[in-house]
C-alpha cells in the first residue's frame, strides 16, 4: 500500500484506521506489561525494541496523514527492527547471556544439600515472579525476604497457590521437593 496511488491509499486507510490504532496500542501496552509485570529479565535489546515501537507508532500516524512514502517505509523498518531486537533478547535469555537485573541472593551461610536442591527448583519455577533474591514482586508475588511464614506456611502457599501463583499439588511437586523448596525459601529471609 505504500506505493499505491492516493485514491487507493485513502480508501484502504479509511478501512483500517481504527483497527490499526487498536493493534498498535495493544502492541505497545502488552509489551510494557511484559516488562513491568511479567518479565524479570531486562536487557538493552528489550529497551531498544520498545524504543523502536514507540517511534514507529507516531511515525506511521504522521506518514499516513501526510501520505509521505519515505516516512511510511521508515515506520515499517522500525517495526521490523523492534521484532529483531525482541528476538535478540529472547535468544539471549535462552542462551543465558542475558541475566536478571537484580543481584542473586547470597544467603549468609553455606546452603545444605536439601537447600541446594530447593535452590535449583526455585530457580527453575519461581524466579520469573519472585526474582533471584525473592524481592521482584512481579505479578503480585510476595517479597520472600520479608515473609512471616514458617516452613509449613510456605509449603501450604506452594500447594494451594495464591493470587497469580499456580497450585503445585502432589502431581506437580513431590513432598521431598516441596520441603527442599520451602527450606531454600527460608534462606531468602533477611
Amino acid at each position: 500500500m505504500i506505493f499505491a496511488n492516493k485514491d487507493t491509499f485513502n480508501k484502504f486507510g479509511k478501512i483500517i484506521k481504527v483497527p490499526e490504532m487498536i493493534i498498535s496500542f495493544t502492541f505497545l501496552a502488552t509489551g510494557l506489561a511484559m516488562i513491568f509485570v511479567y518479565d524479570s529479565i531486562l536487557s538493552n535489546a528489550l529497551w531498544i525494541k520498545f524504543g523502536f515501537v514507540a517511534i514507529s507508532i507516531p511515525l506511521a500516524v504522521v506518514a499516513t496523514k501526510k501520505q509521505n512514502k519515505f516516512l511510511m517505509l521508515a515506520g515499517v523498518l522500525c517495526v521490523f527492527m523492534a521484532y529483531g531486537f525482541a528476538e535478540m533478547h529472547r535468544a539471549g535469555v535462552k542462551k543465558g547471556t542475558i541475566r536478571a537485573t537484580e543481584e542473586t541472593a547470597a544467603p549468609t551461610r553455606d546452603l545444605t544439600e536439601i537447600e541446594l536442591k530447593g535452590q535449583a527448583i526455585y530457580e527453575k519455577n519461581c524466579t520469573n515472579c519472585h526474582g533471584p533474591s525473592g524481592d521482584s514482586q512481579r505479578s503480585g508475588a510476595a517479597r520472600l525476604s520479608e515473609t512471616s511464614l514458617n516452613q509449613e506456611g510456605i509449603e501450604k502457599v506452594i500447594r494451594e497457590g495464591k493470587g497469580f501463583m499456580p497450585k503445585y499439588d502432589k502431581n506437580l511437586i513431590s513432598q521431598e521437593d516441596l520441603q527442599a523448596l520451602s527450606n531454600y525459601v527460608l534462606t531468602l529471609k533477611k
